[in-house]
């Protein structure tokens, strides 16, 4: 995917299919940062077990994105 297709989704609660076909889901950032060709992104997602720390999932470049899809309403994606 393009950075304008992503672009809309940043802090939102997403799921995300990556090109290697696995499936993200948790709150979308950007990186600011393109200091290499592309742009990073992180899906950030809440502790598996409680008091654990946030998983994150850093992604390079929005081509590595094959699909994403708003998961506002999918408790499993929100914090």
């Amino acid at each position: 995917m393009t950075d304008q297709e992503i672009k809309p989704y940043v802090g939102k609660a997403v799921r995300v299919t990556l090109a290697d076909r696995r499936v993200l889901a948790g709150v979308l950032h950007a990186s600011d940062e393109s200091g290499h060709g592309h742009r990073h992104y992180a899906i950030v997602s809440d502790a598996i077990r409680e008091g654990g720390h946030a998983a994150r999932e850093v992604i390079h470049g929005g081509d590595q994105i094959a699909t994403i899809e708003d998961a506002s309403g999918d408790p499993a994606a929100t914090p």
